[in-house]
């Protein structure tokens, strides 16, 4: 390895401002860790150091070499904290030390990241994925201290947030992102950045249909921008859905073609014209992974703007190799959660439910109900359960009650909607659609059914 990827007398003396000055330890620790040291005898008696900090003793010669005798190679640790003492003359110059310390811990990162480039080109690994890995492993890195503090006073912080309540209070604040159903967004309080938003259901439930929605609302009704990942269908039927959705076409009649009718075509222009005018992207790419979704929808945001991130659906993304199924859910799960964070949108995953739910006398989901990993339910900030009881009237005629199981900004809740299935959408139930009194009757029967649930 090149000595320029390492620099032993910074690392002296770094270590030997410790010994001068202890009370230089916390900036110190806080910006350099073991792993920063080349030198494994370095490494060894920094580590040395902490650990005798933490048993809340001072740091020289004596108490080193009582916390540890001897180092990795066998030599003496008080002989080589003892020559380090007397080989730094002055701890003035310790920042210039940390930031060299640092900057070469990092360079030996990069190399080691480009080496297990090198290797996985040579491995037999579609290209879209070796370049996925390789910006992953360059993301994880962490920056080098440019000076900005990794904290701020709450003093430096209070005047936006003060500005946000004025905002919100003279109803001058801008407008965040809905989900297009107004009584679900009455309890969730709109779609927040950063947030992970889980919509969750059994088979045929609906948890597609509403995760589609709510991307074709952010792009159609609020000209935001929208990727979706699909692991299920192809481009193509995700296009015909929203067809049949934005323009009220029989999903059905869409597909057949020929037994479309007179009156579907006006309504399939509008929906084309909605769709041409959106910033709608979507990717039906199959075995996709946390790696290759983080640098597609980088990629978007980068290029179109992205205000919506959709995830059709958490359990098929792949995971690691390893043994524990509800272990590597939980990675990919966690990896998204961050996403979130990172490209500071909404990202709403859709996810599988066990059939727990069918064995309770109600039927209705729980957030823990979601399948192969509880890490699902403790990133999410949003957890929605789409429950739709096909044992009983009301769902047979597509009302579904949609349960807010998790919610860290508001209370949880539930609210219904009405399922249109030919049209492959959910609408407000006493919303934009001319119900029957039947099934008005009908919805307000299930409504108070779900109120006297929540009840008990």
């Amino acid at each position: 390895m090149s000595r320029d990827l390492f620099n032993i007398e910074a690392e002296h003396g770094l270590l030997g401002a410790i010994l001068l000055d202890n009370s230089l330890f916390d900036e110190i620790t806080g910006k350099v860790s073991p792993a920063d040291f080349h030198n494994l005898e370095n490494a060894a008696l920094y580590q040395t150091m902490i650990d005798c900090h933490a048993g809340g003793n001072a740091i020289d010669v004596i108490t080193l070499s009582d916390q540890r005798s001897r180092l990795p190679s066998g030599d003496s640790t008080i002989a080589y904290a003892s020559e380090i003492s007397h080989s730094v003359p002055s701890a003035a110059s310790w920042k210039t030390y940390a930031r060299v310390v640092r900057e070469r811990a990092v360079l030996r990162k990069v190399v080691e990241a480009a080496e297990a480039i090198q290797q996985s080109a040579s491995d037999d690994l579609p290209v879209a994925d070796i370049i996925a890995n390789a910006q992953m492993a360059m993301a994880d890195m962490r920056d080098l201290d440019d000076g900005d503090k990794d904290y701020h006073r709450a003093s430096e912080i209070l005047p936006g947030v003060m500005d946000t309540i004025d905002s919100k209070y003279n109803k001058t604040a801008p407008k965040g992102l809905t989900t297009g159903l107004t009584e679900l967004d009455k309890i969730i309080r709109g779609l927040r950045p950063g947030n992970m938003i889980v919509v969750a259901g059994l088979t045929g439930s609906g948890k597609t249909i509403l995760g589609l929605q709510i991307a074709q609302h952010v792009t159609c009704d609020l000209a935001g921008a929208g990727l979706a990942f699909s692991m299920e269908m192809t481009k193509e039927e995700l296009i015909t859905r929203s067809m049949a959705s934005l323009g009220g076409v029989s999903l059905t009649r869409l597909d057949e073609g020929e037994s479309l009718e007179d009156e579907d075509w006006p309504r399939i222009t509008n929906a084309v014209s909605q769709l041409n005018e959106a910033r709608l992207y979507v990717n039906d790419e199959a075995g996709m992974t946390v790696a290759r979704i983080r640098s597609i929808a980088r990629q978007c945001q980068r290029r179109e703007g992205l205000n919506v991130l959709l995830v059709d659906y958490l359990q098929l993304i792949c995971a690691g190799s390893g043994a524990n199924r509800s272990v590597e859910v939980g990675k990919v799960s966690t990896a998204l959660k961050n996403l979130a964070k990172e490209l500071k949108i909404p990202v709403v995953v859709l996810a599988q439910l066990n059939r727990g739910s069918t064995n309770r006398p109600d039927k209705k989901p729980r957030p823990s109900d979601i399948r192969d990993s509880g890490q699902i339910e403790q990133d999410a900030d949003v957890v929605i359960l789409v429950h739709r009881d096909m044992e009983t009237e009301e769902g047979q005629n597509g009302l579904t009650e949609l349960i807010v199981g998790k919610c860290r900004h508001a209370k949880p809740g539930s609210c219904v909607v009405q399922q249109e299935g030919k049209f492959v959408r959910f609408v407000d139930f006493t919303g934009t659609r001319q119900a029957t009194n039947e099934e008005v009757e009908m919805g307000r029967t299930f409504a108070s059914r779900a109120k006297g649930r929540s009840k008990a």
